[in-house]
């Protein structure tokens, strides 16, 4: 589950395999962490997707099944709030990407990440119609949630959200919460809120921050979390908790099926309101018109993003990781932790996360753990525990 730390590592080029489309870029809620409104860039952008950019999108989202074969090509639906942008293009959008499946034969699955605060019947019966995933965004209970997420006028938007939530697993749509971490509150307090809202499949983020900054130590809010979990999957699986997944996924030698864990690149290609291309849209946290490319779908393929030099310059800044990272024996299983934590003005991205030893706790507590209760079949029908497999085998440095 340690892994040695590889000198050379061969990431093949591959097409851009998901697109995250930004429809909105504003929102109707105000809340305090929010990393898209940290770079004033996005005001000069169109508030809404015009009818005439997204031709050209579906446009290029075809161009690019065709020609790279792609059996499929997941795209989120982003804002700002992108529900701002109506359910009629809601509709639209997924309607004509029907139609290129219809004709090409590659799978367009639609996902929306939205505060939830505008969910009604109407669209409930688009998501369920178009089967649009929904991820939504919510806080734990009420106490923690409206601490950040407030309506313009300072009040909470708990109360609409989880309305919004139960509506969402009332209709049997799939659904799963986006949580930030407050870990000046109890794991316990999110995953009871959570199962008492009848949603199994949740992430808790860790809080975006740069190295620049000091945010609190999360490695014990964590640890706490993988408790909860791991007690709760005993004996058959029962909740979905990302982070907590995705490490141990990462820890058993799997490729995490997202960004933020494991060794790999980060090739994420965001489309803007005005079809500008740029690359992970956390990444402007490092400041202002710092995703802004050059490029844009009416000019440019959207695989052609992948020689654009900002672009380029963060997917190799996602795989080139820092001295210290480089030794550390959950190399493979960290990747260096999640791109946007990396920054510093002095140093760009070469530096380990900002969350680089409460990250090390936390491999190593489920690491740990995992070991005193996974065993390795052996062929003859035996077994052998995980600990004992690994015994001999270079555990590498801190």
């Amino acid at each position: 589950m340690s892994a040695d730390a590889a000198d050379a590592v061969d990431f093949t080029s591959q097409p851009i395999a998901q697109l995250l489309v930004k429809v909105a870029t504003r929102c109707n809620i105000d809340c305090s962490y929010c990393y898209w409104f940290r770079d004033a860039a996005v005001y000069d952008k169109p508030k809404l997707m015009s009818a005439a950019v997204l031709r050209q999108l579906l446009l290029r989202i075809e161009e690019h099944v065709c020609e790279h074969g792609l059996p499929d090509l997941p795209i989120v639906l982003h804002g700002g709030e992108p529900l701002l942008w109506g359910v009629d293009n809601f509709n639209h959008f997924a309607e004509a990407c029907a139609a290129i499946t219809a004709r090409t034969g590659s799978v367009i699955p639609i996902a929306v990440t939205t505060n939830g605060v505008l969910i009604d019947d109407r669209w409930l019966d688009c998501f369920e119609r178009h089967q649009i995933s929904v991820a939504i965004s919510l806080d734990g209970p009420a106490h923690i949630h409206d601490l950040h997420r407030k309506t313009f006028q300072g009040g909470g938007t708990h109360e609409a959200v989880v309305r919004a939530a139960r509506l969402l697993v009332s209709r049997d749509i799939r659904t799963s919460a986006l949580a930030v971490c407050n870990p000046a509150y109890a794991p316990r307090d999110y995953v009871e809120f959570f199962a008492d809202c009848g949603i199994t499949h949740y992430d808790i983020m860790i809080p975006d921050a740069t190295v620049d900054e000091k945010p609190p130590a999360i490695a014990g809010f964590y640890n706490g979390l993988f408790d909860l979990w791991f007690e709760a999957n005993r004996n058959r699986p029962a909740v979905n908790i990302r982070i907590v997944t995705d490490m141990v996924t990462a820890l058993l030698g799997n490729n995490s099926p997202t960004e933020g864990v494991g060794y790999n690149p980060v090739e994420l290609c965001t489309v803007m309101t005005d079809g500008s291309v740029e690359a992970h849209d956390v990444l402007r946290i490092a400041g202002n018109g710092f995703t802004q490319t050059t490029f844009n779908i009416f000019d440019h393929a959207l695989d052609e993003i992948r020689n654009e030099p900002r672009w380029r310059a963060a997917r190799d800044a996602s795989i080139n990781l820092a001295a210290k990272c480089q030794r550390c024996k959950f190399l493979n299983v960290c990747g260096g932790g999640y791109l946007p934590h990396r920054f510093s003005k002095a140093n760009g991205y070469d530096n380990p996360s900002v969350y680089c030893d409460d990250l090390y706790a936390m491999f190593e507590n489920m690491q740990n753990v995992l070991e005193q209760h996974l065993y390795v079949q052996k062929p003859g029908g035996g077994r052998v525990a995980m600990r004992d497999a690994l015994k001999g085998g270079h555990r590498g440095e801190r």
